[in-house]
């Protein structure tokens, strides 16, 4: 079920999957041009495999969350890992969250764990960016030339494809934005860390990897074979697979501490 919550003064879609409780709750972030629906059957797939409840919600602006700003600043990421996650944890009461974060998304959590705004009990990432690299901004001038052809698709899952795509695409391309790099802070993580990345991500090079796992020792860094960015789309059982093992034994981890 999905429902308009206020979080912080911002109406958020949200959708949960089983019921909230004390305990372990995945939730999940979206990627720069993604929404609820774009994680097709993945939420319910971990609800399945882990028993977890789950909780994905669209950021502001994107799927069937109201518009927000028609720009991005440099700070955007930021503003969401430290101000708007927490807020949104605190509105569902989830204390002992399980981060999974595609592409923007999971550059989102890699913050909210490294800078403290939330306690996360284990992250997983997918295609994350820790950093602004060459890749990545040819990966986003060739989707701008497919600007069309992109939103046509988007149209289903957003209320406003067109502006969701212009404002990641604008940041992305934007020069204030060319110095993001959030490596430094990466030795700040100290809950469990799944890194996941497709052999053929359009939008990374290894180093978007390589560069998490040389700065935190206990981190598991993946590559997924036969793979682009969006892994769940690609490869679905295999990051369904990864998934749960990583949160099986984070959590068992956990428990027997």
């Amino acid at each position: 079920m999905t429902e308009l919550i206020d979080v912080a003064g911002l109406p958020l879609a949200v959708k949960t999957i089983g019921s909230i409780t004390n305990g372990p709750t995945v939730v999940m972030l979206h990627e720069g041009l993604g929404s609820i629906t774009q994680w097709r059957d993945l939420p319910d797939r971990i609800h399945s495999t882990t028993g977890l409840p789950v909780v994905a919600y669209d950021r502001s602006g994107y799927g069937r969350s109201p518009a927000g700003a028609r720009r991005y600043t440099a700070t955007f990421m930021y503003e969401e890992a430290q101000l708007t996650l927490p807020a949104l944890l605190d509105s569902l009461k989830i204390d002992q969250p399980v981060l999974v974060g595609h592409s923007d998304g999971g550059t989102i959590a890699l913050i909210a764990a490294a800078c403290g705004s939330v306690t996360p009990v284990a992250v997983a990432t997918i295609a994350a960016h820790i950093f602004v690299e060459q890749a990545g901004l040819d990966g986003v001038n060739a989707a701008t030339t497919r600007r069309n052809q992109i939103v046509e698709g988007m149209s289903r899952h957003h209320n406003d494809a067109a502006a969701t795509f212009d404002r990641w695409s604008r940041i992305w391309r934007d020069p204030d934005f060319a110095s993001f790099d959030m490596s430094d802070i990466l030795t700040d993580i100290s809950c469990p860390l799944l890194v996941l990345q497709g052999d053929r991500d359009e939008y990374a090079t290894v180093e978007m990897v390589y560069g998490v796992t040389r700065r935190v020792p206990h981190a598991i860094g993946r590559f997924l074979p036969d793979c682009g960015h969006i892994t769940h789309r690609d490869q679905p059982d295999l990051v369904v697979d990864e998934l749960t093992r990583f949160f099986n034994d984070a959590l068992n981890s956990k428990n027997r501490d």
